[in-house]
C-alpha cells in the first residue's frame, strides 16, 4: 500500500515539475499575441459581434424554451421561476447592453467614413437604445408590479398569470431587434 502511494506521490511530483511555466517562454507567448495584426477595429467588431450573439441567443431562449416550459406550471411556480429569472437577468442583460452599444459605437467612429458598411455598426446602439427605453416605458410598471412577494394575492390568480403572457409578448419585439442586430453585425464582419 505504501508503494502505491509513494508512486503516486512521484507521478504527481513529476507533473508539477512538467507544468511550471518558464517566464522567458510565457514573454515570448506575450510577445507573439500582442504582435499579431490585429487592429483596435477588428478587436471592437469581435467584441460587439460576441456580445450580439449572446444577447440574441440569451433572448431567444427566453422566449422560446424557457416561456412555453413554464406555461402550465401552477400559477405559484410559474410566477416564482418567472421572477428570479427576471431578477438574475436584470442584473446581467442591461451591462451586456450597454457594452455592446459602445463597442459598437466604437467601430463606428473608428470606421472610415469611406467604409460602405460603416452604418451597420449602429444597429447595435439602436437596438440597445431602444431595448433601455422600451423596457423603462412599457414593460417596467407591470414589471415592478409583478415582481411584489404578495402579488398573487393581491391582484388574482388571472391577472398574475395574465401578466406574465404580457410580459412575454412584450419581450419578443427585443428579441427580434436583438437578433436583426445580431445578423447586421455579423454581416458586417464577414463582408469587411
Amino acid at each position: 500500500m505504501t508503494d502505491v502511494l509513494r508512486t503516486r506521490c512521484l507521478v504527481t511530483e513529476e507533473r508539477k515539475t512538467e507544468t511550471k511555466v518558464n517566464p522567458g517562454k510565457m514573454d515570448d507567448i506575450v510577445k507573439s499575441i500582442m504582435s499579431m495584426p490585429i487592429s483596435p477595429v477588428e478587436l471592437l467588431k469581435v467584441f460587439t459581434c460576441m456580445l450580439a450573439g449572446i444577447y440574441t441567443g440569451c433572448s431567444v431562449y427566453a422566449a422560446v424554451i424557457e416561456a412555453p416550459s413554464r406555461s402550465n406550471l401552477p400559477l405559484h411556480s410559474l410566477w416564482e421561476q418567472w421572477s428570479t429569472s427576471l431578477t438574475r437577468a436584470a442584473k446581467v442583460i442591461p451591462v451586456m447592453l450597454l457594452c455592446m452599444a459602445a463597442s459598437s459605437g466604437g467601430v463606428f467612429y473608428l470606421s472610415p467614413a469611406s467604409d460602405e458598411l460603416r452604418n451597420l455598426w449602429l444597429a447595435p446602439m439602436a437596438a440597445s437604445l431602444f431595448s433601455f427605453v422600451y423596457t423603462l416605458v412599457v414593460m417596467r410598471p407591470e414589471t415592478n408590479i409583478l415582481l411584489e412577494k404578495d402579488v398573487i394575492t393581491k391582484k388574482g390568480n388571472q391577472w398574475v398569470r395574465e401578466a406574465v403572457e404580457r410580459w412575454i409578448s412584450r419581450h419578443y419585439i427585443r428579441v427580434v431587434l436583438g437578433w436583426v442586430a445580431f445578423v447586421l453585425v455579423l454581416f458586417a464582419t464577414v463582408k469587411s
